[in-house]
């Protein structure tokens, strides 16, 4: 879920650019394809790799967990590597889409916190690699939000006058109803009829003070005065934060927010399966876990890793939250069948 900056470096074939898929290569020996959210992963990690592989890695980009998965049930062969957030591997898994590398077998599984492996279907704790945790929360330009509250989900859905039409929120299904239903107190994952009604009536009739539903771009636009609340990822927040120390603030509302953690997982139909094993046993180096962590400003699952952190970033609450904060948190599920009402909802708001 989670993204700041645009990855120059990251880029796809001429041909794969044209046909809006990667294809897949004649001899896959030495390629890696990754499909990743934009942008999510340090571009000197990768470049590293590469170096000390002599695997040439590619790098394609989405903004939804349902982006990825549409493209990937296309057909989109050329990817090795996905990164979907639990629930996502959860139906990807039913779908038959992941395939097994083996992470119990590869050198640096046991510097993975098992903490961390909660997907319900990977109970073996072996298909994918816990890649990084966050928040979602309110990102705020300090000057046009001076003596406003901007510690509860009320200044984007009930926003004071002086707010109005500077507030954005994520145009992602899961989030924004999510924080509308954990705004009325009740669970972020509820299939209640009447509690997601209820949350659809909250996010219409906010959303005529909301000046964009996004999710890329938002760092900026708060910096800029654009948006002067916005609904966003921490690890992104976090880094416009460190930019603009004295500009901008994040947190996680006092109702409670989505605690996400996103995967890295192999594809059934990956053509480069050495490659990915390789890519995985890299990333659960200590080293290059903390460097990515640092760059991401994001939560590491890798135990090893942890004093590798930046103590800057260890000890800021609003990316290593309290116990208390915690137990607020709500881990996206899997919802089944029951989608289908969020997607009702959803498509009605969308079409207000």
């Amino acid at each position: 879920m989670r993204r700041l900056r645009h990855l120059a470096a990251a880029s796809l074939t001429a041909m794969a650019i044209a046909a809006g898929l990667p294809s897949a290569p004649a001899s896959a020996a030495q390629e890696l394809h990754l499909y990743n959210w934009t942008i999510y992963i340090d571009p000197a990690v990768v470049d590293d790799f590469q170096k000390e592989s002599g695997i040439k890695v590619t790098l394609d980009n989405y903004g939804t967990n349902e982006e990825m998965l549409a493209k990937v049930q296309a057909g989109a062969d050329g990817y090795d590597i996905v990164f979907p957030s639990v629930f996502m591997q959860d139906i990807m898994s039913q779908l038959n889409l992941l395939g097994n590398p083996g992470l119990k077998s590869i050198d640096g599984y046991n510097n993975l916190d098992q903490k961390y492996f909660i997907a319900k279907s990977d109970p073996q704790h072996e298909i994918c690699l816990p890649y990084n945790w966050g928040t979602t929360g309110l990102i705020y330009n300090k000057a046009l939000t001076k003596g406003q509250a901007v510690d509860s989900w009320k200044v984007i859905f009930e926003p004071p006058e002086a707010l109005r039409g500077k507030i954005a929120v994520l145009d992602d299904v899961r989030e924004t109803i999510g924080a509308a239903l954990v705004y009325n107190g009740f669970s972020f994952n509820s299939t209640d009829p009447k509690e997601l009604a209820k949350a659809r009536d909250t996010i219409a009739k906010a959303k005529p003070y909301w000046a964009a539903m996004l999710t890329d771009g938002i760092g900026d636009k708060v910096i800029n005065g654009d948006f002067a609340v916005a609904q966003w990822w921490s690890g992104s927040a976090a880094q416009t934060v460190a930019s603009k120390p004295d500009a901008v603030g994040y947190v996680i509302p006092k109702e409670g927010a989505n605690g996400f953690q996103e995967q890295m997982c192999m594809l059934a139909k990956a053509p480069n399966v050495a490659s990915a094993k390789a890519f995985f046993s890299y990333m659960m180096r200590p080293d290059v876990a903390a460097k990515n962590t640092n760059w991401l400003h994001g939560g590491t699952t890798n135990k090893a890793a942890l004093t590798m952190v930046n103590p800057a970033l260890r000890s800021d609450p609003n990316l290593y939250p309290s116990d208390e904060v915690r137990q607020r948190l709500h881990l996206v599920q899997d919802l089944g069948d029951k989608i289908r009402l969020y997607d009702a909802v959803w498509t009605k708001i969308k079409a207000e």
